[in-house]
């Protein structure tokens, strides 16, 4: 048995949750204690540097860092601070180096997956939600494509699976943010009914290779137990997932796989399964917080590039801390009873 939290008896005194022993997974927490300040420190000097939000560097090092907040982890950056950078990063002027000249209605159609990272980043128990939210919401619906789809941006089609796969990724990662802010969108059912439909006709089921696929699959369908068992077939021997199913485990579709099982699963359902994928990641995790992790760009062979490993070590650490929050509900819940 994977003990993520303290016996429950020990939960409670007076009545009273005592927060401070909420979590007591050492192996858990410290890895993403180490791991923080590797995904903080190098996500500031990206935009620092690049002065650029990226549709995956700083959408990620602020998932990484609200979910800490959320779950009372020390994510090394106050409110202000997260709450700052976020409003840099959801400016459109910090997606392409064009100024002023372009516009967000122009812009937007390329960044449609940093929209949705920076959505699905927020701390869900935070409101009300900053304006910006609201902005994206209304780009997303007016950049669907007349398919039902939304185009993936960025260097995302130069991934190492087919143009189809990816555009199926970006949407259903799409459907995911429009689910959790969709009532603020006119007509919600007619745009994600639309996008269902595209992927109803997914010539995928048997061939697609990314982990990310799968996980998705599931999210967007947690009560498939097909798509569930499909997702669990795919984790190595070691515990890992590999971002291509067919090659060794990597931080980041392990991270995307321990997501997706800890969003959909029955409570503590698939101990073993999360249990083998931390293993993997404790094994795996540097001395410096972050895994090495191989790009994902066709081009790139399978080379690890900072890029690649600034990814990986964010999508292992929100999968754990997602691990982490799913125990602590599902106890929480069982106390309530």
């Amino acid at each position: 048995m994977w003990h993520i939290i303290v016996a429950l008896p020990a939960l409670f005194t007076g009545g009273e949750l005592r927060s401070s022993e909420t979590f007591s997974d050492a192996d858990a927490l410290a890895m993403v204690e180490r791991s923080l300040p590797f995904i903080r420190e190098n996500g500031i000097a990206w935009m620092e540097e690049r002065e650029c939000t990226s549709c995956h560097q700083v959408p990620a090092m602020l998932w990484s860092l609200n979910r800490a907040e959320s779950l009372g982890l020390d994510a090394g950056a106050g409110a202000a601070e997260i709450a700052e950078w976020s409003s840099w990063a959801a400016d459109w002027r910090h997606w392409n180096k064009t100024g002023d000249k372009e516009g967000i209605d122009k812009v937007s159609a390329g960044n449609i997956d940093t929209m949705v990272f920076l959505l699905l980043g927020l701390n869900p128990e935070k409101t009300p939600r900053p304006s910006w939210a609201n902005e994206f919401l209304d780009q997303l619906v007016r950049n669907q494509q007349e398919d039902g789809s939304w185009k993936p941006g960025g260097q995302l089609p130069l991934g190492k699976r087919s143009a189809r796969e990816t555009i199926e990724v970006t949407t259903m990662w799409t459907l995911l943010a429009l689910q959790d802010y969709g009532m603020k969108v006119e007509n919600p059912e007619t745009v994600i009914e639309k996008a269902s439909s595209f992927l109803s006709l997914s010539p995928l089921s048997e061939t697609a290779v990314s982990t990310e696929w799968h996980a998705l699959h599931l999210l967007l369908n947690p009560e498939d137990q097909i798509k569930h068992e499909s997702l669990l077939l795919r984790q190595k021997p070691d515990g890992g997932w590999g971002w291509l199913t067919a090659e060794p485990g990597d931080a980041l579709a392990t991270g995307i796989a321990l997501y997706a099982l800890a969003r959909t699963s029955p409570p503590l359902h698939d101990n073993e399964a999360i249990k083998k994928a931390i293993e993997f990641l404790k094994s795996t995790q540097q001395a410096d917080g972050s895994w090495t992790t191989p790009s994902t760009r066709a081009k790139d062979k399978n080379k690890v590039i900072p890029t690649s490993v600034y990814w990986g070590t964010a999508w292992a650490t929100i999968g754990v801390m997602e691990s982490v929050r799913s125990a602590r509900d599902a106890v929480l819940s069982q106390a309530e009873r």
